[in-house]
């Protein structure tokens, strides 16, 4: 277990990118929504009507603005840090199990954030200009408890899924992300064709409990892939 931590801190190396990046992020989506909060009522848009907060509360930035950066920075845990971690001794299992409990502590880290500035967006008055940013249908409808695990299984779920990629990328060059990326959109067109008659009443069954489920299953069978990919990667 020593090992696994020792990778976990090596993880924790640049704290700029690891700790500031993601709170960067979060932190310019409420930016950009106070903007066009205020760009709306310099239009002559009341922001008192339930239609501006029902319209409003549609908005997905907070949710939709993390995981691009975080499959990035999935990848780059792996791929960066691999050769590192092996020529300090580092057994493949370790330097798995500590990669994910890296992915795990980030993913605590983001949804922590995520609940403070849902605090401070409720204590404000949505930001002083009604604009709403994590009190929103899709991050979970100004629900802490709901935000939380919200942010943190999508955090968690993209820096695993980067982390297969990287991997695959230590294990087969180029062409191992390339595979896998084949090998999903063909996996989801065969599973869109053959649900394509119940996909109605799939979606109307579903609940944001489901969607977290199974991003978490994706996750952490992505970390098992993570760890049979490294079992044979070259140290580089």
């Amino acid at each position: 277990m020593k090992r696994a931590l020792a990778v976990t801190r090596l993880q924790f190396n640049k704290k700029l990118i690891t700790l500031g990046v993601p709170a960067m992020i979060l932190a310019l989506v409420v930016l950009v929504s106070v903007i066009i909060a205020l760009t709306m009522q310099r239009f002559g848009v009341d922001p008192t009507t339930p239609e501006y907060a029902d319209g409003f509360k549609m908005s997905g930035g907070a949710v939709y603005s993390i995981p691009g950066f975080l499959v990035y920075l999935g990848v780059q845990a792996v791929s960066l840090t691999f050769p590192f971690a092996m020529s300090l001794g580092t057994t493949r299992r370790s330097y798995a199990l500590g990669t994910a409990l890296f992915y795990a502590l980030q993913a605590l880290y983001v949804g922590l954030i995520s609940v403070v500035l849902l605090g401070l967006e409720k204590l404000t008055g949505h930001w002083f200009v009604e604009a709403y940013v994590f009190d929103t249908h899709l991050a979970g409808d100004g629900n802490f408890v709901k935000v939380f695990f919200t942010m943190f299984v999508l955090t968690f779920a993209s820096l695993c899924i980067g982390g297969v990629f990287g991997g695959l990328f230590l294990r087969l060059g180029s062409k191992g992300p390339l595979i896998l990326s084949v090998a999903l959109v063909l996996a989801l067109a065969l599973l869109l064709l053959f649900l394509a008659p119940q996909l109605a009443a799939i979606a109307a069954a579903t609940t944001r409990w489901h969607i977290l489920g199974v991003l978490f299953a994706i996750a952490l069978a992505s970390v098992g892939g993570l760890y049979l990919a490294l079992r044979r990667a070259t140290v580089r």
